[in-house]
């Protein structure tokens, strides 16, 4: 039987990709949504389709995106504060005009 923690009220811990590996296995067991790249792209697809932005920015405010390159001390590179920012207002601009449209949809048919 394996031994509990130490701290039974001790919150869980996150789960990441494996450290000190190799850049290319580590990026390569993550899944393909939490990708810079595959990420990038819906980016692109969300400049002309909504739906796709809105899942990057979920994405981004539900966990990390890892770069395929690794940082000094030899972890996966994480996007930033920035882009958890950016998802925020993005998030934020899509539910108000989403209102907005709705609002002016009711208000024609009244």
């Amino acid at each position: 039987m394996s031994k509990g923690p130490d701290n039974p009220y001790e919150p869980p811990r996150a789960v990441g990709p494996p450290t000190g590996t190799s850049g290319t296995g580590a990026y390569d067991s993550l899944p393909w949504y939490r990708k810079s790249s595959i990420l990038s792209i819906f980016v692109l697809l969300g400049l002309c389709c909504g739906p796709s932005i809105l899942f990057v920015c979920i994405v981004v405010l539900t966990g990390d995106v890892y770069y395929n390159k690794l940082d000094d001390s030899g972890n996966l590179k994480r996007w930033g504060v920035a882009n958890k920012v950016a998802a925020v207002v993005l998030l934020v601009f899509n539910v108000v005009a989403t209102a907005f449209q709705v609002y002016m949809q009711i208000k024609a048919k009244a």
